[in-house]
């Protein structure tokens, strides 16, 4: 026998409760100890390094970050596998990064025996960051992977390592059937899961590069080949029911020709017409406009000479006015004053406002004063009137100057502030009212009466009288005479006044009309005043104004002649102009009316040259006169011309509405409406259409599912191929195990019945499947309803719903059994075959031929104490025959296997431990 080569052992540190952990993979194994201590923790250990796309691992239903966090809960976490291979030993390890990475691992490998003693220092496990270092110090050469990397190395694809790596222990037909291997190779870690579902899936995956792998929408494969049948059936049937509306889309189109050909020929002959109009109107307006400039010019003159006489006629009627208006003011002055003298007039009007203003003065001095205060002040001034004359009578010989004869004047008038002022102006002659008897005795009184007055005070026995308030009297000398007698009247005429106030004030309302009247009279005095001395001015200037005035009439007589003059030759130019100005306005008449009637042209926005039309014969003739009613009947007609267009889509759309579009697609509308009239006229030719597109339907249904009937019978084949090769090795306990492919009857008659009848109609069987064969177009439809149904529920038709699979088992008696379930089998050992035997064989098919026998692969069986020991012998035998390497789980030792190993908890229970010491070898007798 060949050597094998492959994985030798896994090892475990500090990982997945484990403080360590060593178990065989070169040859069969035992792992036994109590229930949930870690037995498939180990195995699924190995889908790290060996499947190494997390994405296609199970962890008995525990998700992905719980896993991460239980194998690497720290930096110092491995799974370690030992390859011995073609080249020598490797390394492939799996390291921890810890908490601060998120529980995350990386993948790395070396060349060389696994020692776990080279994964410590000092007796405790080396971090993953000095790792590298470490294993240096000791001649090895670690390279850090990324998982796309180890996959490609394991199954042999080229790598930027193929130089100093080489892990090639899968060697894959193909390396892009690893993502296969690996869902297969995941469930064989967990046979328990295994069911025929899982088998049929892995057959498809397996097989799929033989095979289309097409999936069917089956109704929307019917419906998109079909619709065009119904689509047709309907447009025939439109075509039939719409006869009068395409018979009236006949007419209209023959009538739009008609209508089309007569305003192709009207056009440009209007456009010609209107070209030339215009250039009449631009030279036939110029001519007039200079005529028409030429009159305005000669009226301009003539309306300036007219407006020079009218504006002198003015001027002089106004100076006539003016004369006139003379000549009456001169009248009327005349009238007035013609025996008045100037000198009666100011003199009356002086004395008349003397009297005015006096009265005014006292109206306007007494309405201040009451009658009490100027009865007050009349007194007064009396007294001051009496005192004046009585000092002006003894103004020489008084008592004031007799004492100033015994005392100084300042004695005298500190004395005066004793006596009433009157007193000192009593005379002392001998006629007098002082009679002084006794000179020296009075002298010496005087004298006496002075001293008693010192510092303005007066002191008299028992008394002091302070006279400081009291004013001295002044008395007036001689010389002062004149003064005196001025003073005199000053007083005297002040109580005239305050006597007239007091008068006024007495009634002041009459004196204010008194005052009002007089004020009117003096205002109707100064009035005549002027006008007598405009009349004067006048008197001078009236033989000039005559004679003014009989110039201007002159001068007005002549101008007016002129001005008839000019008024009559203006009438003539106003004729002129008006016969022009109305030819001018005629023909921007019939412009304008062209303008508007332009405007409402629409035939630019016609096709009146492509499509259909007919020639127009009437020979067309234009003149200007009527080129507006031509061009109005013309508008009318591209209107006509438009409804009829609208009509014709409009009956187009109707007849399209009701169900006849497959001439829609034309671009052009002409060649759409007459391929509709045409097919028309040729119904029978598309009846014959509707029959051959209904076989053409069937034909392409039946080419999109036959790839389907074609994929089914290659997996026949193959599956036959490949239970062939099974029949070629030992299978355990049985005799022979077949994988059956059982086609879904139902469905493959559905399939094989609308092929069948495509196949018949290509060879050329006149098949007309919507009339002639009823009995076969139920046949049909009956399959085509089958066939909607099924992939409508299960959103499209593939080839694992054509078929089921059935395991034939037949055992050492040849007695056969057939099972539509795994689980179904009889023994537990029978079930634990037929699930070992699919995962091998599908891995097996999966490898090259020429390697495949090579490598050896582990395969995991729990709960292995269930199954008896010949068959855990058989099962044992059988996966080695095929490169497989069973590793049995249980409670108790299997001594069917050639390694025992046990696994024992440390520290108190709290981690498990599992050495190459405790591995116990099982001797087997030859």
């Amino acid at each position: 026998m060949s050597m094998m080569y492959g994985l030798n052992k896994l090892a475990l540190l500090n990982t997945a409760g484990y403080a360590k952990c060593v178990i065989p993979l070169d040859k069969s194994s035992s792992i036994c100890a109590p229930n949930n201590t870690g037995k498939s923790s180990v195995i699924n250990a190995l889908q790290f390094p060996l499947i190494n796309d997390l994405r296609l691992t199970e962890w008995d239903g525990h998700d992905l970050e719980e896993t991460r966090k239980f194998y690497f809960s720290t930096d110092q976490s491995y799974i370690l596998l030992e390859a011995q291979l073609p080249h020598g030993d490797v390394v492939i390890g799996v390291a921890g990064l810890g908490k601060v990475a998120g529980y995350a691992h990386q993948f790395f490998c070396y060349n060389g025996k696994l020692d776990l003693a080279d994964y410590t220092e000092d007796k405790t496990i080396v971090k993953y960051t000095k790792l590298f270092n470490h294993l240096e110090s000791k001649g090895f050469k670690p390279v850090e992977l990324k998982a796309q990397e180890l996959n490609a190395l394991l199954t042999g694809a080229a790598t930027q390592f193929d130089g100093e790596l080489n892990l090639k222990m899968i060697p894959l037909n193909n390396v892009q059937d690893a993502g296969v291997y690996k869902e297969i190779f995941r469930r064989i870690l967990n046979l328990h899961k295994l069911g025929a579902q899982d088998v049929k899936r892995f057959m498809l995956r397996v097989f799929e590069r033989h095979m289309s792998n097409s999936k069917v929408d089956f109704y929307d494969v019917w419906r998109r080949a079909f619709d065009k049948v119904n689509q047709a059936r309907r447009e025939l049937n439109a075509l039939e029911t719409m006869s009068e509306a395409i018979a009236s889309l006949e007419t209209m189109i023959d009538t739009e020709a008609d209508l089309k050909g007569k305003l192709a020929a009207y056009a440009p002959k209007l456009d010609k017409a209107l070209v030339e109009f215009d250039e009449y109107v631009e030279q036939h307006c110029d001519e007039l406009k200079s005529k028409l400039a030429e009159i305005e010019e000669e009226r301009h003159d003539f309306e300036s000479k007219q407006q020079l006489y009218l504006q002198q006629s003015r001027e002089i009627a106004r100076k006539q006015t003016q004369i006139e208006q003379w000549f009456l003011d001169f009248n009327a002055l005349k009238s007035e004053f013609e025996l008045t003298h100037h000198a009666t007039l100011k003199t009356n009007l002086a004395l008349l406002k003397k009297e005015y203003e006096s009265l005014s003065f006292s109206i306007n001095s007494a309405q201040g004063q009451s009658l009490h205060t100027l009865d007050f002040r009349i007194s007064e001034t009396q007294k001051q009137i009496k005192s004046l004359k009585l000092q002006l009578k003894n103004l020489e010989y008084n008592l004031f100057t007799r004492m100033r004869e015994d005392l100084s004047l300042k004695e005298v008038e500190e004395l005066s502030r004793l006596f009433n002022p009157d007193l000192l102006s009593f005379a002392t002659t001998s006629q007098g009212e002082v009679d002084i008897f006794d000179e020296d005795a009075f002298g010496e009184f005087l004298s006496l009466l002075s001293k008693s007055i010192i510092g303005q005070e007066l002191h008299l026995p028992g008394a002091t009288i302070k006279i400081k308030k009291l004013a001295p009297v002044q008395m007036q000398s001689g010389e002062n005479k004149e003064q005196l007698k001025a003073r005199l009247d000053a007083l005297q005429n002040s109580l005239l006044e305050l006597e007239k106030q007091r008068d006024v004030a007495a009634n002041v309302a009459e004196k204010q009309r008194e005052r009002d009247t007089l004020y009117e009279e003096l205002m109707g005095l100064e009035s005549a005043m002027k006008r007598f001395d405009q009349y004067e001015t006048m008197l001078q200037s009236y033989e000039a104004q005559s004679v003014l005035q009989a110039q201007l009439e002159a001068e007005r007589e002549q101008v007016d002649s002129y001005l008839q003059d000019v008024q009559r030759n203006a009438g003539s130019i106003s004729d002129r102009r008006a016969i022009i100005q109305s030819k001018i306005d005629l023909i921007l008449r019939q412009a304008e009316r062209l303008r508007q009637v332009k405007t409402e042209r629409i035939d630019h926005t016609l096709d009146l040259y492509s499509g259909k039309s007919t020639s127009y014969p009437v020979e067309i003739n234009l003149d200007f006169d009527n080129l507006a009613d031509v061009l109005h009947q013309f508008n009318r007609w591209c209107h006509e011309f438009r409804s009829l267009d609208i009509n014709v889509k409009n009956t187009y759309l109707h007849i399209y509405n009701a169900g006849i579009t497959k001439f829609d697609n034309e671009p052009d509308p002409q060649i759409k409406y007459q391929r509709l009239i045409a097919a028309y006229h040729n119904i029978d030719n598309e009846r014959d259409a509707v029959g051959k597109h209904a076989r053409v339907a069937l034909t392409e249904v039946a080419s999109t599912i036959k790839g389907l009937r074609d994929d089914l019978e290659r997996l026949r084949r193959e599956m036959n191929a490949f239970n062939k090769g099974i029949s070629l090795h030992r299978i355990s306990n049985l005799k022979a195990f077949k994988i059956n492919v059982i086609p879904r009857k139902l469905l493959i008659d559905a399939i094989d019945t609308i092929i069948s009848t495509s196949d018949l109609y290509e060879q050329g069987e006149s098949f007309d499947l919507l009339s002639s064969q009823p009995h076969s177009e139920r046949e049909i439809n009956d399959a085509k309803d089958l066939l909607i149904k099924f992939a409508s529920e299960k959103a499209g038709l593939t080839l694992t719903d054509l078929f089921d699979i059935r395991f034939e088992v037949t055992n050492r008696a040849g007695e056969t059994e057939f099972f539509e379930k795994i689980d179904s089998a009889g023994s537990n050992g029978t079930r634990i075959t037929i699930k070992l035997l699919c995962g091998m064989l599908f891995i097996r098919h999966l490898l090259s031929d020429q390697e495949q026998a090579r490598y050896r692969i582990p395969i995991y069986i729990d709960e292995a104490a269930d199954i008896d020991p010949q068959n855990q012998k058989a099962i044992i035998e059988t996966a080695l025959s095929f490169g497989f390497v069973p590793i049995f789980a249980s409670v108790k030792p299997q001594i069917s296997c050639n390694y025992i190993v046990p696994i024992r908890a440390i520290n108190g229970g709290s981690q498990n431990w599992v050495d190459e010491k405790d591995w116990i070898e099982v001797e087997h007798s030859l």
